[in-house]
């Protein structure tokens, strides 16, 4: 498992508001890493005037492959369909 550092620098940040931008940043990359799907362990963040930093702790180095079946037209089906299904899914000939 690795460490996972994130140091974003601005201008000058109000000191009445980098409490809330800290908080923000670690809620936002939390969600991030979940609908991601991956495991994490505990976030701290930072701020000073003119940064905002969190820190991800237990961030796997490596992530599973993940396999993903889909349904394609079937044979003989027009062009049109196969390139829609073929586009939707990403792939390109």
């Amino acid at each position: 498992m690795a460490e996972l550092f994130i140091e974003l620098f601005s201008e000058e940040i109000p000191s009445r508001m980098q409490n809330a931008a800290r908080k923000d940043l670690g809620r936002l990359v939390s969600g991030f890493l979940k609908n991601a799907g991956l495991k994490f362990g505990a976030i701290e963040t930072y701020a000073t005037p003119r940064r905002i930093c969190v820190k991800i702790a237990d961030v796997p180095t490596a992530t599973p492959d993940i396999k993903e079946q889909r349904k394609g037209p079937q044979v003989g089906a027009p062009e049109k369909a196969i390139e829609g299904f073929l586009r939707g899914a990403g792939v390109t000939l």
